[in-house]
């Protein structure tokens, strides 16, 4: 496989708390995923949100699926301030990590798609609303789940641009913008204006081979969890972690504290706490004493 900007992005549930409490939040949380492709050079190629979690699966450089990541994260956290006047008690924080490997991919492709139902929801990945399991390898005949409204009666998609200022901003849960041309739908900025269909299926190629991963077994499941663990990294008590940080300080440049470090050095000790410890990225970066988005970018 020539193709590796794959990125996994994810949230742990036992993590992430509240960010979603209500029918808006849902709407808000899967618009965003939207919101975030219209404003970066990520594609999306899957996803699910759930209340205590989201799962995406990305493709592009970098960079650019970083940017996406910090953007849902603070856009969201953003708008609870606004609307509930307080982001206390609530917490997303999301992963990410290069998705290497024909097998793995599909597996994190599947993994990305089947949360509701693998988390015990009565309900099949494809026809959870919250997600995109309906997209892929359908036929011409098939009616996206988006545009079925209450009573099960169908709404015609319309464009962005037919919007009042008011409906757009209320669409977009932020001060970001979307293409005019985009479809919209009973309240949802469509998934097929942005999600990324003929890539997710050539992972698969063929519609069989998407049958089989979908009855992904535990065993697969639980590699795509044992490297989320990994990535998401230890969080120790801040007491043991400023020793730690110390001492490796010490060893690697002779001072104890990252304070007097130029920024390069702050890198070099960022490596060695993910290395050595296994910490994670946002205990680091403020070890290091650097943004947490920059401290990511040399983590592997």
């Amino acid at each position: 496989m020539t193709d590796t900007n794959y990125y996994h992005m994810f949230a742990n549930g036992a993590d992430s708390r509240d960010f979603i409490i209500s029918e808006s939040d849902f709407y808000c949380a899967f618009n965003l995923v939207g919101v975030c492709a219209a404003n970066t050079d990520a594609a999306v190629v899957a996803f699910s949100i759930e209340d205590s979690h989201p799962h995406i699966l990305l493709y592009g450089t970098k960079d650019e699926c970083v940017k996406f990541k910090i953007m849902y994260e603070r856009t969201i956290m953003h708008r609870i301030a606004k609307i509930r006047g307080t982001t206390e008690g609530v917490s997303l924080k999301c992963e990410l990590y290069a998705v290497n490997g024909e097998e793995y991919l599909k597996t994190v492709a599947i993994y990305c798609i089947i949360q509701p139902t693998k988390d015990g929801k009565a309900i099949m990945p494809f026809d959870y609303l919250w997600g995109t399991g309906s997209m892929y390898f359908r036929t011409a005949y098939h009616i996206p789940i988006w545009w079925t409204g209450p009573g099960k009666s169908f709404s015609n998609p319309v464009p962005v641009s037919t919007l009042s200022a008011r409906e757009r901003k209320r669409l977009v849960c932020s001060k970001r913008d979307i293409p005019d041309n985009w479809q919209v739908c009973n309240g949802f900025i469509l998934p097929s204006n942005y999600v990324d269909v003929e890539r997710f299926e050539s992972i698969f190629i063929t519609p069989n081979c998407y049958r089989v991963f979908l009855g992904n077994s535990k065993k697969k499941e639980d590699v795509v969890t044992t490297r989320m663990a990994k990535v998401r990294g230890v969080n120790l008590s801040d007491l043991e972690a400023r020793r730690i940080a110390s001492d490796e300080c010490y060893s690697l440049f002779r001072k104890h504290s990252a304070r007097w470090l130029g920024a390069n050095d702050r890198i070099v000790l960022a490596i060695a706490l993910k290395r050595h410890h296994q910490m994670s990225p946002r205990q680091i970066a403020t070890l290091v004493r650097l943004p947490e988005e920059e401290v990511r970018k040399y983590l592997k």
